[in-house]
């Protein structure tokens, strides 16, 4: 699959959000005024937070309670392939972003070494602009690496809980 050919705006608020991606249409021409469903997942978060987050719910396991459950893991889990809308992606959120196993994704702005890392990856990224690179020290801290677990290693240590 590819990315879709109707890319979903942002809800209301969100920074970052996640559908299914065969909800939008993928490799199909889905046209301008194709509905969008919700979300099964959104952040309000800044800066690499909502993908910290993200991961966080992916790795904590299945959800325990029998009732129903507020948490979105379950929607997740039964989505299939993912769909991820950001704002920003530079290079770091392209590194949490396949750390979450999700292989396409779009953003208002995008950096070459975020689309350098999804290449290389064989997943695809989209934006509405390109930039060499986002101004940032996350950015920086990730130049010249391209191994995932150093790239991890470096960003869980930047982590403020």
């Amino acid at each position: 699959m590819s990315l879709p050919r109707v890319v979903p705006p942002l809800p209301d608020g969100a920074t970052m959000a996640l559908w299914p991606l065969a909800a939008l249409g993928a490799g199909r021409d889905a046209g301008a005024g194709a509905r969008t469903d919700a979300p099964i997942y959104m952040s309000r978060g800044k800066w690499l937070h909502p993908l910290f987050e993200l991961l966080d719910l992916l790795e904590s396991g299945p959800p325990t309670r029998s009732t129903v459950d507020p948490n979105p893991r379950r929607a997740i889990d039964a989505a299939g392939e993912l769909f991820l809308r950001d704002r920003v992606i530079g290079k770091a959120a392209a590194f949490l972003i396949l750390r979450a196993g999700i292989r396409h994704a779009w953003a208002d702005l995008v950096s070459d070494g975020a689309l350098a890392v999804f290449a290389a990856n064989g997943a695809s990224l989209g934006g509405d602009e390109r930039v060499p690179a986002i101004d940032c020290m996350t950015e920086e801290l990730l130049r010249g690496v391209d191994d995932p677990d150093r790239a991890w290693t470096l960003l869980s240590a930047r982590r403020r809980p």
